[in-house]
């Protein structure tokens, strides 16, 4: 089976007013509602501009205009687009950044988060995750370690949650790494338990100082990936010619 081409696009959030109001107008009437429940400011620009950017990369791809695409959710709300296009995606955003990631008929999920000095990462892997990986985050040697291993376990277990459109209580006991002693990677993930099904290759993504990604996409062949990178004004955010076909794969 040839591998599957992923595009992953890097958003940076904070857009100017301009961009903000561009972007804005491209929401459905539900994500323009779900913005106005941001309870500040600052984290409703940001949800515009994510929203916004990810309609135009899909636009991009199919070439029609963002604000008439249709997307719905799934059962455990994962987003698909309506008319059953081949096209796959999915959305993370943490503070400033967002990653979008887009293959054509293979399911893809994404997740970039931050770490959190303070968070008791040592407690809360021994509560909801294997014994293995509650160890290997017990054994770092100090606390920004613990909770470089704990973020690095967390991303990588959402990823595949998300690609497979299920909840993520269901995915906080897969094994996402092949050895808990050294820390090596689990290139391809199965859940033992059979709740989410299918087979996952999973990889970890570049991200900002302070912040870890991965990325999970079905089936056991290591995906093509290409990262690309998305402007601040919302001009930057339409994919080039071909779009998963083109890229500069890495």
């Amino acid at each position: 089976m040839d591998a599957p081409r992923v595009d992953v696009w890097t958003v940076p959030l904070d857009g100017s007013p301009a961009t903000v109001a561009e972007l804005s107008r491209t929401l459905s009437g539900r994500e323009a509602e779900r913005a106005g429940r941001c309870r500040f400011e600052a984290d409703r620009r940001r949800f515009v501009v994510a929203h916004g950017a990810l309609r135009r990369i899909l636009a991009g791809y199919l070439d029609v205009p963002p604000e008439e695409l249709r997307l719905e959710r799934g059962r455990h709300g994962k987003p698909r687009l309506a008319d059953g296009a081949d096209l796959r995606f999915n959305l993370s955003h943490c503070g400033g950044l967002a990653l979008v990631a887009v293959s054509r008929h293979a399911e893809v999920g994404v997740d970039v988060d931050r770490l959190r000095p303070g968070l008791p990462v040592e407690a809360f892997a021994e509560r909801f995750f294997p014994a293995s990986d509650a160890r290997f985050v017990a054994a770092a040697p100090g606390p920004t370690e613990r909770g470089e291993r704990f973020l690095r376990l967390w991303t990588r277990k959402e990823a595949v949650v998300k690609a497979a459109g299920a909840r993520l209580t269901q995915g906080l006991g897969l094994p996402v790494l092949t050895d808990t002693d050294t820390g090596t990677d689990a290139g391809v993930v199965r859940d033992p338990s059979g709740q989410i099904r299918g087979v996952w290759s999973v990889r970890d993504l570049p991200a900002p100082d302070g912040c870890l990604a991965a990325l999970a996409v079905t089936g056991a062949a290591a995906p093509r990936v290409s990262l690309r990178h998305a402007h601040r004004d919302s001009a930057g955010v339409r994919p080039l010619k071909g779009g998963v076909n083109s890229a500069r794969e890495r």
